[in-house]
């Protein structure tokens, strides 16, 4: 056999096996459970509020029955970045806050008007974060009352951070009483 037959010989087997294996490795690395990629992998259910918030949210709800609550809002939807004067508005704005939840955000039933947003805070909050989560949604125009980590889920161990919402709402309701009168 020549070199030039040889050569032939070995480019015919060669590059199908070459070809082959470069496709295996492709579908290999696009199987759903593939270590090196593969994409992402499939989500799986997770409870939408810890036990001491749905605790929380009954004894809301008990106290304020003027208001309707929203648990775990995105901050991105009662939101928005502010068009600097000067620029164009950034994805970079709106990334500061969008990704961020809220506990609760406490609605007028009647108005549709948003009159609080409730943080139920545990050991995952850490007071500074806190602090400056505070600040940027009081700049939005939104009240935050927390629930402290000691605060039991109940009337007597809420009633504290919650009274400002009840006044609220039983002045509402009494102004509403006499106009009907």
């Amino acid at each position: 056999m020549t070199i030039g037959g040889f050569l032939n010989y070995l480019f015919s087997i060669c590059v199908p096996l070459i070809s082959l294996g470069t496709l295996g490795a492709l579908a290999w690395l696009l199987l759903p459970d593939a270590p090196f990629g593969g994409g992402a992998p499939a989500p799986v259910a997770k409870p939408l509020m810890t036990r001491r918030e749905q605790a929380m949210l009954v004894v809301l709800e008990q106290m304020l029955p003027a208001y309707r609550f929203h648990a775990q809002v995105s901050m991105g939807a009662i939101m928005a970045a502010p068009k600097p004067v000067g620029r164009r508005r950034y994805a970079s704005d709106r990334n500061a806050f969008s990704q961020k939840i809220v506990d609760f955000v406490v609605e007028d039933r009647t108005t549709g008007k948003i009159v609080a947003l409730i943080e139920v805070d545990d050991s995952t909050h850490n007071a500074s974060r806190d602090l400056k989560r505070d600040a940027m949604t009081a700049s939005a125009g939104y009240r935050t009352i927390r629930i402290p980590r000691s605060a039991a889920p109940t009337v007597a161990g809420v009633m504290d951070q919650i009274q400002p919402l009840r006044n609220v709402m039983l002045k509402v309701s009494q102004s509403v009483t006499e106009r009907d009168v």
